[in-house]
């Protein structure tokens, strides 16, 4: 009965329950959204390049680092330019927010997508695939 479970389980429960979580504010609703139609992997690594890039920036900021060049705006100008849509869409959702506050709810995305991701393994090994 569980294999019969499993077999069909949904990885997009935990974004879908965060998606309509009234709790949750407004913008990591938004990203649970966005991250749903991603792949595993492909979803969890994109967001995950997207947050540190933020972190670094915010670390920048933190920092007073003004200069237009600098390692974090280089890193999320490379990012951009590879014109991934999940990766725009997430940056457009956040790119109006204080650069620390940005990369919080990008850590946050992070960490959900991870937890997607982990459950690959145990089901996979009870499914005997």
């Amino acid at each position: 009965m569980i294999r019969d479970y499993l077999a069909a389980y949904d990885f997009n429960l935990p974004l879908d329950d965060a998606a309509v979580d009234p709790e949750l504010l407004l913008v990591r609703r938004r990203l649970a959204s966005l991250a749903m139609s991603e792949g595993l992997d492909g979803g969890y690594y994109e967001a995950q390049e997207l947050a540190e890039a933020f972190l670094d920036a915010a670390r920048e900021a933190n920092e007073e680092i003004e200069d237009g060049d600098s390692p974090a705006r280089r890193r999320l100008r490379s990012i951009l330019a590879r014109d991934l849509d999940y990766q725009r869409e997430l940056f457009e959702e956040v790119c109006g927010l204080p650069l620390a506050d940005a990369a919080a709810h990008l850590c946050w995305l992070t960490d959900l997508m991870k937890r997607r991701v982990d459950m690959t393994r145990p089901i996979a090994d009870i499914l005997g695939q």
